[in-house]
């Protein structure tokens, strides 16, 4: 998305979302609650349960939600001018992504 000139802020919402269907996946699986429910996904959509599952294994809950904690926090920082969206952004991947 970098390379394709994305705006960092459309960058930051999708990896938003998708740390929020990972955390639904967490969620859903703690629960023992229908994933593809959970997700909203159409029929011909199910194929996206195994790798949202895949993918979840990788963190645990709290890191999630930590992740998506410190994304709401940088969105409202980089709107108060606080921090450098940037910069936030690569601080917050570099941190758990590595």
């Amino acid at each position: 998305m970098i390379y394709l000139k994305e705006p960092i802020q459309k960058i930051l919402i999708t990896l938003y979302n998708h740390f929020k269907k990972l955390y639904i996946v967490k969620l859903s699986e703690k629960y023992k609650k229908d994933l593809a429910t959970a997700l909203n996904l159409k029929p011909n959509q199910s194929f996206l349960l195994s790798k949202y599952k895949a993918q979840a294994k990788y963190f645990t809950e709290q890191d999630i939600r930590n992740i998506l904690d410190e994304m709401m926090s940088l969105d409202t920082n980089y709107k108060t001018g606080l921090i450098d969206i940037n910069i936030g952004a690569e601080a917050i991947l570099c941190r758990y992504c590595s």
